[in-house]
């Protein structure tokens, strides 16, 4: 399962908290998208809902 054609990717270097799509500077919600055997860590912007691959994964 490849990550979902509606989530961006990124590659934050030493912080990534301001959302690119709208600007929200207040960090993130956090969702784990399964994919095979481990979890894909999203970030989902809270003000306009744009949602984020960073390449951390869990599990």
């Amino acid at each position: 399962m490849g990550v979902s054609d509606d989530i961006m990717e990124v590659s934050p270097e030493n912080e990534f908290r301001v959302c690119p799509s709208c600007g929200y500077e207040y960090g993130f919600h956090v969702s784990f998208l399964r994919d095979e055997g481990k979890y894909r860590i999203i970030l989902i912007c809270p003000q306009c809902g744009a949602r984020y691959y960073t390449g951390w994964n869990v599990g």
